[in-house]
């Protein structure tokens, strides 16, 4: 790995960019300087002394951390008052191979587990604390291909999951579909939600299709539904939201949980036109390896829906980020609005069509009745 990490606030104005200059110190200059209460950046994580349990913390969370075992135990929302017992670790799910018993393998098109009972990448993790002035993080390694950072920043009001996943180790001839699950004491009746393409999101029920009656032949992969950037689940006060930043298949298969699939490598055809089984070699013929986040928001019912639209945006449309050598540009910063656009709209493209044309186009960013504020018509000066 890298012998250390560079970490400072970025940030970029609406419709425009900002410029920020990184160079080298001569190696007699040392890290140590205030802010840093580890001294060095890359000081070695440890745990601190005197906690009675690791946790990491910022002016609106406080994340909980099994001394033992290392899982997520608990999320608190400071300015809310609310506390949420959170359980989340790695399971996979054994792909069916196709038999005479079961037909029907799992393959590129088809999910088909052989089994509802997914199995633990591992009872445990091995963990390493890092608190800096910039960041605070717990890093978890469940096993040689399964690691996880779970991460806050300053002003952040989300817990963000960076998950590495593979290769997929298929030596014992069993392929596998790998989720990433989350487990809550919620009483969600069965209910669970998922957006559709970034934008309406809609209320699925368990074993439950609202046009006709539904006999389950497939408890999992039955109940599995896109998510392209959203699910969550909610009792009648407290809302789970988590975001992903690519879309994947999700579902909630008991109350008070949600999961997430993040990879698979399997070894079977399923027989609907590839004609072959997915098991990518990847470049070191090894398998492949997948790196992505879940953004995970706790706050109430009510206020959810004005955190996790926003956020949503930001992780499906993401800043660009351009490196050069040399000098920048003299233009530190830029911005193509003279003032913002209310907090509810979104620039969806600003395109040029011809000489002294162009396509604007603007979108609300909220459902009809989703928000008290958010929800509620807007108003822009194209001026």
């Amino acid at each position: 790995g890298a012998p250390g990490e560079l970490l400072f606030q970025a940030w970029a104005p609406a419709l425009g960019f900002s410029t920020f200059e990184v160079k080298q110190l001569s190696p007699g200059n040392t890290w140590d300087t205030p802010g840093w209460p580890l001294g060095t950046p890359w000081d070695t994580p440890r745990w601190p002394s005197g906690d009675p349990e690791p946790q990491i913390e910022n002016e609106h969370l406080r994340v909980r951390f099994d001394p033992i075992t290392g899982h997520l135990l608990e999320i608190q929302n400071l300015a809310k008052g609310i506390s949420l017992p959170v359980f989340q670790s790695f399971y996979w799910y054994n792909a069916s191979s196709g038999d005479e018993l079961s037909p029907q393998a799992s393959g590129a098109y088809i999910f088909r587990p052989d089994t509802p009972t997914p199995i633990p990448v591992a009872k445990r993790a091995a963990t390493h604390l890092l608190k800096t002035a910039l960041v605070q993080e717990l890093q978890q390694n469940f096993s040689e291909w399964c690691s996880q950072v779970l991460r806050l920043r300053p002003g952040q009001p989300y817990l963000e999951l960076e998950w590495t996943v593979g290769p997929i180790p298929v030596g014992d001839g069993l392929g596998k579909e790998v989720i990433s699950r989350f487990e809550t004491p919620l009483r969600t009746a069965g209910r669970f939600y998922t957006d559709s393409n970034g934008r309406q999101v809609l209320e699925r029920r368990r074993d439950y299709r609202p046009t006709w009656n539904l006999t389950q032949s497939e408890p999992v992969a039955g109940n599995y539904y896109p998510v392209n950037t959203r699910i969550f689940i909610k009792d009648q006060k407290v809302q789970l939201t988590v975001l992903t930043d690519r879309s994947q298949g999700g579902s909630s298969l008991q109350d008070g949980s949600l999961e997430l699939m993040v990879h698979r490598r399997l070894l079977h055809d399923d027989n609907r036109g590839l004609e072959e089984a997915l098991n990518e070699p990847g470049v070191d013929g090894r398998g492949l390896v997948v790196r992505g986040r879940h953004l995970v928001l706790l706050d109430t019912v009510g206020a959810s829906p004005e955190q996790h639209r926003p956020r949503a945006q930001e992780m499906v449309t993401p800043p660009t980020v351009v490196l050069a050598p040399g000098t920048g540009p003299r233009l530190r910063q830029v911005s193509g609005l003279r003032r913002a656009l209310p907090p509810n709209v979104h620039l969806l493209s600003l395109e040029a069509r011809g000489a002294g044309a162009v396509l604007l186009r603007l979108e609300h960013l909220y459902q009809v009745g989703e928000s008290l504020n958010g929800s509620r018509a807007a108003t822009v000066d194209l001026t």
